[in-house]
């Protein structure tokens, strides 16, 4: 059993042009919900104009950027722990 996650590292856009290394605290998970530690992550072109060309974002910064990911199941019921998924990109650029 791995220990429980309190607090996640990312790569957060803070304003455009400005990417700077923080921790967010991890999320309560409800029972059917799961934590993925992050193994790959694709940026599109859409982020890139974020973060290079100051296009406006619908959430405010600080962002994670990125939204094509696949990973390890971290956290959740026991018989998904380790198994290797990708999280579809659901809301389009």
């Amino acid at each position: 059993m791995m220990a429980k996650i309190d607090v996640i590292e990312t790569w957060q856009m803070v304003e455009a042009g400005k990417l700077v290394k923080t921790e967010i605290p991890a999320p309560v998970l409800n029972d059917d919900e799961v934590l993925v530690e992050i193994k790959g992550c694709g940026v599109c072109h859409t982020d890139l104009s974020y973060l290079y060309q100051g296009v406006p974002t619908v959430t405010k910064p600080p962002l994670s950027l990125g939204h094509e990911i696949s990973g390890v199941i971290v956290e959740g019921k026991a018989d998904l722990i380790g198994k290797e998924v990708i999280v579809p990109a659901v809301m389009p650029c």
